[in-house]
């Protein structure tokens, strides 16, 4: 295994002087700096497009990004003796966002906000059209759920974990059905928000180094609304600290400090806040997974969305109280 990924190395301008591993790749202390090499997940183009998205961005002064490195041959994707391909990007010394700490979680949310400025700047230059669709695929969700709600009131012999979601599913469908209605009565773009997204922006993506903050995994970038970063970082981070509101609100100031945050974008967050993205999730998941054995862990993250549930009301209901969105919940 060494031998074969120093070939891969070598192929690379930069000399190894010591290796580590990180989340499903193999970080190298090189004399041109933190490097990362990993397997090529999706395509060649797609991979050319980040590449030129993050010099882009870089130019623009969003600066501390894990942009795409060629090998000494010019070329993005290099490949090992046995043909598997492997992409080299640039990294950091660093430690991750700590998913706990407010003083984290609002330093990570303004470098976001940031990114969003950069990221606005660049699409309106780029003079680029962008079709506009339900933020979220919200209509796309519902028609899903409808669909694996019918497979699985079809099976004959259910499992302990169809017969909990059939028990629960008119209560979480009744959410997005309402969430999707309440959105095509009062959503409409403004067009202020588009612009580049991260797409996955949540503690995973942000490492604080000495002195400054990096952005990493930039696998679902594209142009789209910005605030569907925001409200995903947003839903991760209260998930990982039990809803606490206080913490809500710091974050959306902190956003808000940069790009200022007017009342229909509270609106926006509020609404896809109140979707059932989890149990989304689960049914989802539900349906790629072999229907002879459910794994217990799919189970526990059934039940774990049906516990929450009284916890996201209530943030949904201080959100609603804070920022004055009662036309939504009249």
């Amino acid at each position: 295994m060494a031998e074969k990924m120093g070939e891969v190395y070598e192929a690379y301008d930069m000399e190894v002087q010591g290796t580590g591993r990180g989340r499903g790749a193999v970080i190298l202390m090189t004399d041109k700096g933190v490097r990362q090499v990993s397997s090529l997940n999706g395509t060649d183009e797609r991979l050319q497009q980040e590449k030129e998205f993050k010099d882009k961005i870089y130019e623009k002064g969003f600066c501390n990004i894990d942009r795409v490195v060629a090998n000494r041959e010019d070329e993005l994707v290099t490949c090992d003796r046995y043909g598997n391909p492997f992409v080299c990007r640039e990294y950091f010394q660093g430690r991750e966002c700590n998913a706990s700490s407010i003083r984290d979680l609002e330093k990570a949310v303004i470098n976001l906000a940031w990114f969003h400025r950069a990221g606005r700047e660049l699409y309106m230059e780029e003079n680029t059209s962008y079709t506009k669709k339900t933020p979220g695929n919200l209509d796309r969700k519902v028609n899903e759920l409808r669909r694996i709600r019918n497979f699985v009131s079809r099976r004959t012999l259910k499992n302990d974990f169809e017969m909990l979601y059939i028990k629960t599913f008119d209560y979480f469908y009744s959410q997005a059905e309402k969430c999707l209605s309440l959105f095509q009565d009062n959503f409409t773009y403004n067009d202020k928000w588009l612009g580049y997204c991260h797409g996955s922006y949540n503690y995973h993506s942000v490492m604080f180094c000495d002195g400054y903050i990096a952005t990493i995994n930039f696998d679902r970038f594209h142009v789209g609304y910005q605030l569907m970063d925001l409200y995903q970082f947003l839903r991760k981070a209260m998930e990982k600290n039990r809803y606490d509101i206080a913490m809500a609100k710091d974050i959306l100031s902190a956003y808000s400090q940069i790009n200022y945050l007017e009342h229909e974008d509270y609106e926006f967050i509020y609404l896809m806040y109140s979707f059932p993205e989890k149990f989304w999730k689960i049914s989802n998941r539900y349906m790629n997974t072999r229907k002879s054995y459910i794994s217990p862990v799919l189970m526990e993250k059934l039940q774990k969305v049906i516990e929450d549930d009284q916890e996201k009301l209530k943030i949904l209901s201080e959100i609603n109280d804070t920022y004055g969105l009662h036309k939504l919940t009249n």
